[in-house]
């Protein structure tokens, strides 16, 4: 009997060991994963010719096989990101918003891919601090969430920022820029001229198409007129790229519309203007940015999708022609 209970306490003990083992494990395992996500990793921005640290520029990362993007952040006032969240064993792409792009994405020496290992504690990425260029400070303002397809009234609310005007492009959208919507008629879409009115609802991710600049000019227009405002308006539209840099050099800030990432101009079937029987071809990839200075060949621009971005002049300007060499200034 005695034996008997002696073999039933050390099973007892044995399963009771087992669990601990197994608690243990679990408790290792799940500290061990824990530790991977939770992981800190300190990310300094630095510019490339002096090593000094830029502040307030925003970085992308991505993962660098599927592309998607894991997180956006914004440089303190040292130049650095404390970033949580990626796991050891994997490669991530570390991009700054203001990279010299060539339009391709393969800016060389800017967006930097990094492995993080367990003794992975920080990342220098070296980039251009583009805000040093000589010319206008615009400052930068994104179109997104609010405007999926406002790319025009955030450039001009952008540069109405820099001539010191206290405005938001929802007040800009809302008091000031001329639209009209899409009607279905007869199995056809009806909208305006966007020459005229910006066609659509910027807001609207479906709805949401564009304008040209005598509709941002006359926007502008307006604003001055309404607010008392001591700036004048001229639509440069023809302009030369020597005329565009000229202005820039001179520190005044160029609206202008382009494509996204300066690609070829595409067209789709588009709609009836109103009150004609014209058709127009509509553009898919049409956006409109600010011109804030050049340097060693590049253009650099405020991109309302992505913040400070510099392209090489002639591609650049390229595009710019494509679209009609479209462009508004606002001058004191």
């Amino acid at each position: 009997m005695f034996k008997r209970s002696k073999v039933i306490l050390s099973l007892l003990l044995f399963c009771i060991l087992v669990l601990v083992a197994l608690i243990g494990g679990y408790y290792i395992f799940q500290s061990a994963k824990d530790g991977q996500t939770e992981k800190s990793i300190k990310v300094m921005l630095v510019e490339f010719a002096t090593g000094s640290p830029i502040s307030d520029m925003k970085i992308e990362i991505k993962d660098s096989q599927t592309n998607e993007v894991i997180m956006e952040k914004t440089a303190d006032a040292n130049g650095e990101v404390i970033i949580q969240g990626l796991v050891p064993g994997n490669k991530y792409l570390f991009a700054p918003s203001s990279i010299f792009d060539d339009g391709t994405g393969s800016a060389a020496g800017v967006a930097q891919v990094v492995q993080i290992e367990d003794s992975t504690n920080y990342v220098v990425l070296e980039t251009y601090n583009v805000r040093d260029h000589k010319g206008a400070n615009v400052p930068i303002i994104m179109q997104n969430p609010m405007f999926p397809h406002g790319c025009e009234i955030t450039s001009l609310t952008s540069v109405l920022r820099f001539f010191g005007e206290r405005v938001t492009k929802e007040s800009m959208e809302r008091n000031y820029l001329i639209k009209e919507g899409f009607k279905r008629t007869n199995n056809e879409w009806i909208g305006p001229d966007p020459a005229k009115k910006y066609a659509g609802n910027p807001a609207d991710i479906h709805d949401g198409m564009y304008a040209f600049a005598p509709v941002i000019e006359q926007t502008a227009k307006d604003y001055i007129r309404k607010t008392k405002t001591k700036l004048k308006v001229e639509n440069m539209t023809g302009a030369s790229k020597q005329q565009v840099l000229d202005k820039v050099k001179r520190g005044i800030p160029v609206i202008t519309w382009v494509t996204l990432d300066l690609s070829k101009p595409m067209m789709k079937d588009g709609w009836k203007i109103k009150g004609t029987e014209e058709t127009i071809r509509m553009y898919r990839n049409l956006h409109v940015v600010v011109v804030t200075g050049n340097q060693k060949g590049k253009v650099i621009v405020m991109d309302p999708l992505k913040g400070y971005v510099a392209y090489d002049e002639d591609k650049f300007f390229k595009s710019f022609k494509e679209m009609n060499s479209q462009a508004i200034v606002l001058e004191k």
